[in-house]
């Protein structure tokens, strides 16, 4: 599986890694020593929004603002929780942070929580007010961060009934209409809310990633603010308008910059130089978090698919020794990857900065409780490109109305145009050609941002990549292998987009280090090895069957007896992308591999999937599902298509060969799926 998510990108540092207390005693201390060179007089103001400390003199030559206010701990509080995969939903969570902020923070605080870091067992039944941003991840699955939420409400809700009585929620549901799960998270978390007693206020919302999301929150959120004026929970400030929308730079200040200079850069700049950019804490790669990340090496970058091929897909193996990082066949690893060079230094020029700037960002009083620093000291130019902004993935609104807010003559009308209502179309014409930062940069070059107004308020965080691990622990303890197809494609606006993360493998050398982690996934091996198993995966999705396979190996070298396993795997070309033709081959004729499958889409005049051999293969297969080897069955691959038709070709022959009605078809499907039968790792 390759996806992006949600978390956030950390990087590394001049300054080693800060507890709490000492990052507070640093913000003081600086905010003292900038006070301080103010009432000297030493400030001389370069230009809006920049500051200038000789890292000799430690004279400073521009003035910053004095620390916000913390909330009232006196207040009640409003909670926000996201459930995010990709960062869309953290988004949305904060932007409504902001607005109701401005709306209701006279009477209320508003704190926006990670869902991972939230213990819903002991605290949900506390609270008051709880508005939930939740995505839809996969097969109508609850994303990472949020599935400890999720499990628990949906068991709490068959359980109790009024334990939450007392809390008052909304939902927003993130997804794509055209996954088969359409918002399902969002969907299940308001019903099983409401079973255990919750009352929700306003009503549930639904954003289609796959046309406007933006467009749908505006609207939800419209509702909401409605609602939550009608209840007595809230109150409005009446100075607001009725709807607040507060972009990045429009309402609050950006944050403001810090350039070094002098010793002070210098030892940033030789630090970085030789920084392995990894997390510069955590280093043991187990937990499934980003502070859990470890330095592996590279081992092997090799090309998969054939000569003949137009197409590239990469075999990598990740040295993990010296961590405490372990797997199973079957889990995800998680990778921290970076910006190729060229869009480095273009985004430098577009910026008109040179890459070895040094600079940190600091919060002003009105942008502290808006806008995420998201830096925990200085750091390079290069470095912050290179490892944080999201310079090529599509952009999304929240970016270009701070961008907007920069921008003037010609250009601010174009852009205001495009985020109007009166510009919906257009913008939906002009979002779909898939533009990314550095083409709106291209655009618009009059636009120059500060440092503070582009890292925290315009460039999209880069998100860390996973991937489905193709190995097996028991062959390859300290080795992680990925799978990786190769992103290479022409885009609306005829720029050639290549996959950041895939980009990224081909550019690595043995000896190279990755920033990588484990995540563990539901689907491994039946713990009965006499179960058979079925495994169905087409292009990349043969990943986890690899490790599968290679596990079955292990086993049977060791003497254990183990139940048949077929595999389904389809390409485009027998020469051009079969990709680990002869290790499947090697498996066939050991017997870790009963059958083999392989559907090729462009070797005749008809295309064949993996679908139509199931179907060949119907009675074999139902007899395997439903006799005494109780068969287990796994999906890997794309969810759009390939994995809605396999789904119907698995309903159709269990009709067939149990004489059956669809429905009842269906539901024998659902019964392998509760029972842990039927498992899909798709994206």
């Amino acid at each position: 599986m390759s996806s992006s998510v949600e978390s956030l990108v950390y990087l590394p540092f001049a300054l080693p890694p800060l507890g709490l207390a000492s990052a507070l005693l640093l913000v003081v201390c600086l905010a003292l020593l900038l006070l301080r060179q103010r009432g000297n007089g030493s400030s001389i103001p370069l230009r809006q929004g920049l500051v200038s400390i000789d890292g000799q003199s430690g004279k400073v030559s521009a003035t910053t603002t004095e620390t916000a206010e913390l909330d009232s701990p006196d207040k009640p509080r409003c909670l926000l929780l996201f459930g995010t995969q990709t960062g869309t939903a953290e988004r949305f969570a904060k932007q409504l942070k902001a607005e109701m902020s401005l709306r209701y923070g006279a009477t209320t605080n508003f704190d926006v929580v990670d869902a991972e870091e939230y213990d819903a067992a002991s605290k949900l039944k506390e609270e008051r007010l709880v508005i939930f941003l939740l995505a839809t991840y996969g097969d109508g699955e609850p994303t990472d961060n949020a599935a400890e939420l999720y499990n628990w409400t949906i068991k709490a809700s068959a359980e109790e009934q009024d334990l939450l009585k007392d809390v008052t929620f909304a939902i927003f549901g993130l997804g794509n209409r055209q996954y088969e799960h359409f918002c399902a998270v969002g969907k299940r978390m308001h019903k099983a809310l409401k079973d255990l007693g919750a009352t929700p206020v306003g009503p549930r919302g639904e954003g289609d990633d796959d046309e406007d999301i933006e467009a749908d929150f505006d609207k939800w959120r419209t509702e909401l603010y409605d609602a939550l004026d009608k209840c007595s929970l809230l109150t409005k400030d009446q100075e607001q308008p009725d709807i607040t929308h507060v972009s990045a730079t429009d309402g609050a200040n950006p944050l403001n910059t810090v350039i070094l200079s002098g010793e002070a850069a210098t030892r940033v700049q030789q630090q970085q130089s030789s920084w392995n950019w990894g997390h510069p804490s955590g280093q043991n790669g187990q937990g499934a978090k980003p502070q859990d990340s470890f330095m592996a090496t590279v081992q092997c970058v090799r090309e998969l698919h054939k000569p003949a091929s137009d197409r590239s897909c990469l075999h990598v193996e990740l040295n993990t020794e010296g961590s405490s990082m372990d797997y199973a066949a079957g889990d995800h690893v998680g990778v921290y990857t970076i910006n190729p060079p060229a869009a480095v230094e273009e985004a430098a020029r577009l910026l008109n900065l040179p890459l070895d700037t040094v600079f940190s960002l600091e919060a002003t009083d009105s942008s502290s409780s808006n806008i995420d620093n998201p830096f925990t000291g200085p750091t390079t130019l290069q470095a912050a490109l290179t490892h944080h902004a999201d310079l090529l993935a599509p952009i999304n609104k929240a970016a270009v109305q701070a961008f907007a807010a920069l921008a003037k003559g010609s250009s601010a009308d174009k852009l205001q145009r495009l985020l109007s209502k009166d510009g919906a179309q257009e913008w939906k014409a002009w979002h779909r050609q898939s533009r990314c930062l550095l083409e709106v940069m291209r655009e618009f070059p009059d636009v120059q941002p500060s440092l503070g107004a582009f890292f925290g308020s315009i460039a999209p965080k880069l998100q860390v990549r996973f991937y489905s691990i193709s190995s097996s622990p028991l062959p390859h303890p300290r080795s992680i292998h990925i799978t990786c197809a190769y992103i290479d494609e022409p885009t609306p606006t005829g720029r050639q987009h290549k996959g950041v993360c895939s980009q990224h493998f081909g550019r690595l050398k043995p000896g190279d280090r990755v920033s990588a982690f484990v995540r563990r996934s539901p689907m491994h091996l039946p713990q009965n090895s006499s179960n058979a198993v079925i495994m169905i995966g087409p292009g990349t999705g043969l990943a986890p069957f690899r490790g599968f396979l290679q596990d079955r190996a292990s086993q049977m070298a060791s003497g254990k007896s183990l139940g048949p396993a077929w595999l389904f795997f389809g390409c485009r070309s027998k020469t051009q992308d079969y990709i680990y033709e002869e290790e499947l081959a090697d498996y066939q004729s050991s017997g870790a591999l009963t059958q083999l499958s392989v559907a090729f889409s462009r070797n005749g005049p008809n295309k064949v999937y993996v679908q139509d051999h199931m179907l060949k293969h119907g009675s074999e297969l139902a007899a395997l599902i439903e006799g005494q080897q109780t068969a287990h069955v796994y999906v890997c691959g794309d969810a759009k298509h390939m994995a809605k038709d396999v789904h119907k070709a698995l309903q159709t022959m269990l009709q067939q060969h149990k004489s059956c009605s669809a429905a009842e078809a269906e539901a024998a499907i659902q019964s392998l799926a509760d029972s842990g039968r039927y498992m899909r790792d798709v994206w």
